[in-house]
């Protein structure tokens, strides 16, 4: 009889329920979240006959879920992983309204059954540069509220001595630095930064967003994750409506791609695209946004090809398209 796993993850407790291939759930089990109870965890999978053909479903929950997603992974079995929205939405819909731990648990088993999720392929390197590149865009934000602050402070009440944003921009240059020097061993961030309008600190941050790019198995589902796909909306059987994008996924990577396609925007092959929509009547943001998504779309050509970029690819594309 086949199994599949559903794995609720906290900072201080992982929750495991197995659902048998008949669709009987059998308790849900707690473990500490820690070195010891990750091997109580896998002694209990060896109880329960666990496979390694068995889905083990996790929810995506940044450094709680990594370790035990990573230790699972090293030891043989099929871990995957999982959108929190999802298990929120079902215990939205659900009758009682109930969101616990142990039922979140038997929503991921329930989600591990129909194949849901992409396979988790991430090891600490690419944990680590992710890490860093994140943290370069939160120290930005940060100098940018802080800045905004300290204009307030000068202009209505006449303080300019207490600043500390221009602190904070040196250490995100010095950062930066450092990420371009550790990611300029491979060619990879090469063949992004031959997209015209990517710096390669944008290129990288792209490329740390993707990676493991594998986990993704259609275009489509990179441009959800990068929250640049349009929300719809249809009811009665009426035709759908398109509407703003729907900015769910990583937050870091659209940020990238909109300053991607505002600096690229102005260049070839981008301004006759740019162009083209601007004659239609769209906004200039609209079409950023759809400048945004042809740079990604060409990112993962030029990751999965492994080449460089050929600007008259695109342009003879976009002639024998019109679009």
């Amino acid at each position: 009889m086949n199994h599949s796993i559903g794995i609720d993850v906290g900072k201080a407790e992982l929750v495991a329920c197995i659902r048998a291939s008949d669709g009987k759930t059998a308790i849900p089990a707690p473990f500490p979240n820690s070195i010891i109870g990750l091997k109580k965890l896998i002694v209990h999978f060896s109880k329960n006959n666990i496979g390694t053909d068995d889905p083990i479903l996790l929810e995506s929950t940044g450094p709680y879920h990594w370790k035990a997603a990573r230790t699972l992974t090293d030891k043989g079995y099929l871990v995957k992983v999982a959108n929190p929205l999802h298990t929120k939405q079902m215990a939205r819909h659900s009758i009682r309204k109930r969101k616990t731990d142990k039922v979140d648990a038997g929503h991921l088993s329930f989600l591990a059954s129909q194949e849901y999720g992409y396979r988790f392929v991430e090891t600490e390197e690419m944990a680590r540069k992710k890490a860093l590149v994140r943290h370069y865009w939160k120290l930005r934000l940060t100098a940018t509220n802080h800045s905004i602050h300290e204009r307030y402070l000068k202009e209505y009440r006449g303080i300019g001595t207490h600043s500390i944003s221009d602190l904070i921009l040196k250490k995100c240059e010095k950062l930066k630095q450092e990420i371009i020097d550790e990611w300029d061993k491979g060619n990879d961030v090469k063949y992004l930064d031959s997209i015209p309008g990517l710096t390669p600190f944008l290129a990288i941050t792209i490329l740390a967003e993707l990676l493991p790019i594998q986990r993704f198995e259609r275009i489509d589902q990179i441009i959800a994750y990068a929250g640049l796909d349009p929300s719809v909306k249809q009811t009665g059987g009426k035709k759908g409506a398109h509407g703003a994008i729907s900015k769910r996924g990583s937050p870091t990577l659209r940020e990238a791609l909109f300053l991607a396609a505002f600096g690229s925007f102005s260049k070839q092959p981008m301004k006759t695209l740019y162009d083209r929509y601007k004659a239609r009547g769209l906004h200039h943001n609209t079409i950023l946004c759809i400048i945004g998504r042809k740079i990604l779309r060409i990112a993962v050509s030029l990751l999965k090809k492994r080449r460089m970029f050929d600007p008259r690819k695109l342009s003879a594309v976009h002639h024998l398209t019109g679009t």
